[in-house]
């Protein structure tokens, strides 16, 4: 075997550690991609400040823009030692890298939007004495909702279901649900409830757009829903799989003033 032989080889074993070393564009784009998505979530959800979301987004869109940096001059040496195979293999890494900063950036463009609609509804729902929150939990999804008749807030609770892992604002309703529910007590109807959506998007692929709640005379509570195909929404976490009987709450306060709280599997 020649000398020359013999380095160019060396050479390729050498850029191929190299380049297997060097981190997989589609893992670094999933796992930044998913952070964003957090950060979007945390900002509906009211709990993330949009600089501090816009500083941690610009780090990730950061560390990712070097990485195709250090791509591109690792196919400038492959050219240079003539291993256009290994130069080729680089730049499609580059590229594909490159690709989804452009899309990290896009989804980054929403983030003060995101937050004004959240204040808003915030705002909203203070004004108006209803709304619904997550709070921390060792497992799984923790919700609350509050409303000024139990109807109110048991329509919070299928809203904050649903805003929990989507967002629903660009969805298109193909047609309306109605569901009627009488339960022997008003944490069974809470389960009730939060199970018809849960079981909605796990049956039929279906994901409300919002939620009304109406009692008859005769002592039956009306959900109805107007459902959109689930593809129409943006997923930003995970999608609920059951509501937890345990820790079960739905009543009022002396004033009249309903809430309630429910775990979610997740």
């Amino acid at each position: 075997m020649s000398i020359a032989r013999r380095i160019a080889e060396l050479y390729e074993v050498k850029m191929n550690a190299v380049l297997d070393r060097a981190a997989d564009p589609r893992e670094m784009v999933d796992y930044s991609f998913i952070q964003l998505q957090e950060l979007l979530a945390e900002v509906r959800r009211g709990t993330a400040g949009i600089a501090a979301a816009r500083r941690r987004a610009e780090l990730r869109i950061s560390d990712l823009q070097r990485a195709a940096g250090r791509l591109g001059g690792q196919a400038e040496q492959a050219v240079r030692a003539g291993q256009d195979d290994l130069a080729r293999q680089a730049l499609a890494r580059r590229a594909a890298m490159l690709a989804q900063v452009s899309r990290l950036r896009e989804q980054q463009a929403t983030l003060p939007a995101e937050e004004e609609l959240a204040r808003l509804r915030g705002r909203l729902a203070q004004d108006a004495g209803q709304g619904h929150r997550t709070v921390p939990h060792t497992a799984d999804l923790r919700l609350e909702a509050w409303g000024p008749t139990q109807e109110a807030c048991l329509a919070e609770a299928v809203r904050g279901v649903v805003d929990s892992f989507a967002v629903v604002a660009a969805a298109r309703p193909r047609h309306t649900a109605e569901r009627r529910f009488i339960a022997s007590s008003d944490e069974d109807l809470l389960v009730a409830v939060v199970q018809e959506v849960i079981y909605r998007l796990d049956a039929d692929g279906e994901i409300p757009v919002t939620a009304t709640v109406r009692p008859t005379p005769g002592g039956v509570v009306v959900l109805t829903l107007p459902l959109a195909d689930v593809k129409e929404a943006e997923i930003t976490g995970a999608v609920p799989k059951g509501a937890s009987l345990h820790d079960l709450r739905c009543a009022a306060d002396a004033s009249g003033r309903w809430s309630c709280g429910i775990t979610i599997d997740v």
